[in-house]
């Protein structure tokens, strides 16, 4: 599958309540659990594929493209020497 949104929280939580459901009322639409729900409103987890497909179908929401802040855009990465450190590609959730 494409690549997770970095927004991917929002838009299930924004998703799930636009269709007026709870958590755990997602999960048993879906077959998931809603400890699974919960992880992935807060960003704890990222979801499997299947999951994600569920959700999307479900949801009708796309939880992949653009999403990511416009200094991702900016970003280039690396050093003058060529390599990555951890730095450069961990992004930190504070």
């Amino acid at each position: 599958m494409d690549e997770i949104a970095t927004d991917y929280d929002d838009r299930i939580r924004q998703a799930r309540e636009q269709k007026g459901l709870s958590q755990s009322e997602l999960a048993n639409e879906l077959n998931e659990k809603a400890s699974l729900i919960t992880k992935l409103e807060r960003g704890d987890t990222l979801p499997t594929d299947s999951v994600q497909s569920k959700l999307e179908k479900f949801l009708d929401v796309s939880l992949t493209g653009e999403g990511g802040s416009s200094e991702d855009a900016d970003w280039d990465g690396g050093s003058a020497s060529g390599s990555y450190t951890l730095g450069d590609v961990v992004k930190r959730k504070d």
